[in-house]
């Protein structure tokens, strides 16, 4: 079970680099679906993953992150 928790976390680092990447090169904008998708889905994996390591303040940062990702969805 750690090695899946371990890749979660993975993942999720890598879905919000990617979404940096392709902004950064004007593949995407900050306010594209696309960018909020992955950061979205980045941070649910980070939080899952700092939270099962009880890593609470990472979590909140997380949480956060999300709730950005998901109003900037919505908006």
């Amino acid at each position: 079970m750690k090695k899946i928790d371990s890749l979660i976390g993975i993942f999720g680092a890598l879905f919000i680099v990617i979404a940096y990447f392709l902004m950064s090169f004007n593949h995407i904008t900050s306010k594209s679906i696309e960018y909020n998708i992955l950061n979205l889905i980045g941070g649910i994996c980070l939080a899952y993953r700092v939270y099962l390591d009880r890593n609470y303040s990472n979590f909140i940062l997380e949480i956060i992150f999300i709730i950005i990702a998901i109003k900037s969805l919505i908006l």
